[in-house]
């Protein structure tokens, strides 16, 4: 049967993905549709990244992930097919694949800096990219303004029937990637972390992993002019802001009972400093 996963900025108020779901199922009846987001903000392809970066590894391997955050539409940016070992990956070709592709990058690659544009990463070991360019797996009509429906979701449907991905267009060796947000370590152990996802709820997620905690020892955070002291093992443990692993397996932050983002008027790309009491702050 398959399944096809979809990730969109398109909102739900409009046709946008009813009529994408309706060109997949005219193709493969079959397939099994299942959304991941549909309230990307608009344009915002980080945003987008990051939501599919985190559900598609709870997929079977098999799945097929269809991501459309599409500000280039039309223009020359390029369609790509992007398959790793954890998935099928279809959309534009502006960076929206750079959470699925970080595991397979090595260490210099997968840590970088956060920085303007886009780079053209080359594709990695165990990784096979395709151009989407192929008009037989288009819709016969194809609308400069809405790729989705057009190029991607047919795409995505004659996939899950089994179409070589060949078929769809030339291999590629790079594709376009953005820096994705490191952590920096200072000489007195001081780290500058980065808020990379705000979720529904207001928690703060960040780049900072349970690795790059201290064993045994407290830890505090300055974020935009509050402090943090210590790490939670719920939400519900502390009264106020509150730091937490959570089910993403990465430092948050969190406001018990309330907003972490409204209260700091934070956003991704916001820094932070994670403080080890005992090493001198000088």
């Amino acid at each position: 049967m398959g399944i096809i996963t979809l990730t969109t900025d398109f909102g739900l108020q409009d046709a946008y993905v009813a009529a994408m779901k309706g060109a997949i199922l005219s193709i493969n009846p079959n397939v099994r549709l299942l959304d991941v987001s549909h309230q990307v903000e608009p344009q915002n392809i980080q945003q987008a990244a990051f939501l599919l970066g985190e559900a598609s590894p709870y997929f079977p391997a098999d799945t097929i992930h269809l991501a459309v955050v599409d500000p280039g539409v039309g223009s020359g940016r390029r369609g790509i097919i992007l398959a790793t070992p954890a998935g099928i990956f279809i959309g534009p070709d502006n960076g929206i694949f750079s959470y699925v592709l970080s595991p397979y990058l090595p260490k210099s690659n997968s840590d970088l800096l956060p920085a303007e544009g886009l780079l053209k990463l080359d594709i990695p070991r165990g990784v096979e990219a395709f151009q989407l360019n192929n008009p037989a797996f288009w819709l016969k009509a194809v609308s400069a303004t809405f790729h989705g429906r057009d190029i991607f979701a047919p795409a995505a449907a004659y996939i899950s029937l089994g179409t070589p991905l060949r078929d769809f267009g030339p291999r590629l060796d790079w594709i376009n990637a953005f820096h994705l947000p490191c952590s920096e370590t200072a000489p007195d152990g001081t780290i500058t972390g980065h808020v990379v996802y705000a979720d529904h709820f207001g928690n703060l997620v960040t780049d900072i992993t349970p690795q790059m905690l201290p064993s045994g020892k407290p830890v505090g955070l300055e974020i935009l002019g509050r402090t943090i002291h210590g790490l939670c093992q719920n939400y519900s443990q502390a009264s106020g802001l509150l730091a937490v692993i959570g089910s993403s397996g990465r430092l948050e932050i969190a406001l018990q009972g309330g907003s972490a983002a409204g209260l700091l008027s934070a956003r991704p790309g916001d820094c932070f400093r994670l403080i080890i009491p005992a090493v001198s702050r000088e």
